[in-house]
């Protein structure tokens, strides 16, 4: 009986474990005309991902997914009717994302109820560049690859191994969602 404890114990810790290792890259769109698919490109040239709206014969831009390896989230608007508040649901987390002030979505705190971080765009007008607002956790920019072109972007993060991927893909959903056409 203790050993069935043992490795049901085992099977738990192994559930809690990130399972993406990998630092995002880039993404960029599936298609020249369409900003509701894109690739998501990590250092391992091998692995790869995709994010896109959830229903799009609906063309429904208020509930994505997104998948990365054997990571699969999705993203969606609290309220159908309230564009300032997301839910990010990945590895077992909530991850909530909010506009810092209401109707404002150039600055986007995010938080696991852990801990808070604070997307802004460099340009209040010009969403051509997003970076993570606090320090202590590390570097975290996105970044049109070709200004004002928004189908391709780079991302340069140096965040600790402690900021999870649901994290991350909050900042990255919430940057290319606010400065790509609804098209």
């Amino acid at each position: 009986m203790k050993h069935l404890k043992f490795v049901g114990v085992l099977i738990l810790l192994g559930l809690a474990i990130p399972t993406f290792s990998q630092n995002i890259v880039g993404l960029s769109t599936n298609w020249a005309d369409s900003f509701s698919e894109w690739t998501i490109y990590t250092e391992n040239e091998d692995l790869s991902g995709e994010m896109r709206i959830q229903w799009p014969l609906d063309q429904d831009w208020t509930e994505w997914v997104f998948s990365i390896g054997d990571d699969i989230g999705q993203i969606k608007m609290k309220w159908k009717d309230d564009p300032n508040q997301w839910e990010l649901r990945c590895q077992g987390q909530v991850i909530t994302i909010r506009t810092v002030w209401k109707d404002d979505p150039s600055r986007w705190r995010i938080t696991d109820n852990t801990n808070s971080y604070t997307i802004v765009s460099k340009w209040r007008n010009l969403p051509y560049e997003w970076k993570l607002q606090e320090s202590k956790f590390g570097d975290f920019e996105i970044y049109m690859t070709n200004e004002p072109d928004p189908r391709d972007w780079d991302i340069f993060d140096t965040l600790q191994d402690e900021v999870s991927l649901p994290i991350k893909m909050a900042m990255i959903f919430v940057a290319v969602y606010h400065s790509t056409p609804k098209w």
